[in-house]
């Protein structure tokens, strides 16, 4: 029964193995949760204010030019698309949540409380490029590329704080610290020195309360190199994008110095960082994804899928999802953290193990015999076995002197034996109590007959009634070997006075 019950067992946990579901990442993940189209014409640029759960959508089509507004919990449009006077090819959130739109040779505000648009906020001369700002100092940092200058705004006074910083080429990237308040613009640039190309790759350090540059550090000589630039504010740790190099460089800001290279394929871009994961996300432009990067490992851990030649990265810190311009539309897609594997039950056999203790039999309640025969014959049962008569011996036969025969029960009487409880149980004997071991006694032997625990395997897998027909019948067979014994010792008592 114990092999059969640990078969059982080992069937159950096969087959619930087999059942299980597929297991969860083991580790962080990436999840994209959908595709959003502006109404009209192709995107442009994205950003994404945390504390209202707003996505704003710049697109045109080439003649019309819409800013779109998104709830960021279900993707729908919140109210109609504002339309734009031209273009508005960069997005940054201000203070109060105000947005600012850099429509080429000005910046417009657009007040998302009255949902009202106020044009030419900020005049610029030249084409506004990039954008980037720092809410709580109430600065915009404003990348010209016809000036080939960034200049720091006041957002509230509108004005710009300092003269603008001139560079040698125009900016390609532009990102803010807005811990220490400082703007970080790269540029790349080739100059002919003694006859030959040399390019130059520089990252530029503006201070936000003076507009002055305050450090640059040299990012090496590569043909289309520095582009995207993004900041961890928590370690002052600065991550340029290398578009032909295929790598991302690692700057300590502090120290104005190169610490590291991240190897990122697929002509990386447009840069972001989350803190809060240590999460760096870089777009790759020649792979139409966004490689997941983590700076401790220096290593890619995941690719993500996006539309064609993502451009513009737009970061939601607080709900740690991503939203990427790419093929005109933007995807959004959000950080999953590693699921708690939970444990698979191992199965265990219905019912309760068998018993450990061993059951005493009961002694045979017939005594033994003090003294010599008295001549009286021992009484014995009456056999049920057809065609035996009960002799009338004259004297005790010799071979049962000693032990007088134990009176056998009759088999018609299920209640007829010597029995020893251990507890309830099923598929015992007929007239055996559920769960005891049935000792049967006669003068040819005694038999044992064990029954099944409560709740055995078998009986819960349907097997009890058959169980109990099997018991009874080995409790029979014992009975009528009994019968039979006795009766050929009544019949060598009657032979015995003849001889």
């Amino acid at each position: 029964m114990r092999t059969a019950l640990l078969t059982a067992a080992a069937a159950l946990a096969l087959t619930g193995a087999a059942a299980a579901p597929a297991p969860a990442p083991a580790g962080p993940h990436h999840e994209t949760l959908r595709t959003i189209a502006p109404p009209t014409g192709a995107a442009l640029d994205a950003e994404v204010d945390p504390v209202a759960d707003r996505l704003y959508v710049s697109s045109s089509d080439g003649t019309a030019h819409h800013l779109t507004v998104y709830d960021t919990a279900t993707g729908a449009a919140v109210g109609d698309p504002v339309p734009l006077p031209a273009p508005a090819t960069v997005l940054a959130l201000g203070p109060g949540g105000t947005l600012h739109l850099g429509l080429s040779t000005r910046i417009a505000a657009y007040d998302p409380a009255t949902g009202t648009l106020a044009d030419d906020r900020i005049p610029v001369t030249g084409s506004v490029t990039l954008l980037a700002a720092d809410p709580a100092q109430g600065r915009l940092y404003v990348g010209d590329q016809a000036a080939k200058s960034v200049t720091v705004y006041s957002t509230t006074t509108g004005t710009p704080v300092g003269d603008p910083v001139v560079l040698p080429f125009h900016p390609a990237g532009l990102a803010v610290d807005t811990t220490h308040h400082t703007g970080y613009a790269t540029y790349v640039g080739g100059a002919v020195e003694n006859g030959t190309v040399v390019y130059r790759n520089v990252l530029n350090a503006v201070d936000g309360t003076t507009g002055r540059l305050t450090g640059s550090v040299s990012l090496g000589a590569t043909a289309l190199g520095s582009m995207g630039v993004t900041v961890d504010p928590t370690t002052r740790t600065g991550y340029v994008a290398n578009l032909a190099a295929g790598t991302v460089s690692v700057v300590d800001l502090a120290a104005e110095r190169v610490t590291g290279t991240l190897p990122v394929p697929g002509n990386p871009k447009a840069l972001a960082y989350d803190p809060g994961t240590a999460t760096l996300y870089a777009a790759q432009t020649g792979t139409s994804s966004v490689a997941v990067v983590d700076p401790a490992k220096a290593e890619v851990t995941e690719t993500v899928p996006t539309g064609e030649r993502p451009a513009a990265l737009a970061l939601d810190t607080e709900t740690h999802t991503l939203y990427t311009v790419a093929g005109g539309a933007v995807t959004q897609t959000v950080r999953r953290a590693p699921v708690d594997p939970t444990p698979t039950p191992t199965p265990e056999p219905t019912g309760t193990p068998e018993p450990t203790q061993t059951p005493t039999p009961t002694p045979t309640p017939t005594g033994e015999p003090t003294g010599e025969p008295t001549g009286e014959p021992t009484a014995s049962p009456t056999p049920t076995a057809t065609g035996t008569t009960e002799p009338t011996p004259t004297d005790t036969p010799a071979d049962t002197a000693t032990t007088p025969p134990t009176p056998v029960p009759d088999p018609t009487d299920t209640d007829t034996g010597t029995h020893t409880d251990t507890g309830t149980g099923t598929d015992a004997p007929p007239g055996t109590a559920p769960g005891t071991t049935t000792v049967v006694s006669g003068s040819a032997g005694t038999t044992t007959v064990a029954a099944s625990s409560p709740g055995s395997a078998l009986a819960s897998t349907g097997g009890g009634t058959p169980l109990s027909l099997a018991l009874a019948a080995a409790g029979f067979a014992a009975l009528g070997g009994t019968a039979i014994a006795l009766a050929r010792r009544r019949q060598r008592a009657e032979e015995e006075p003849a001889r």
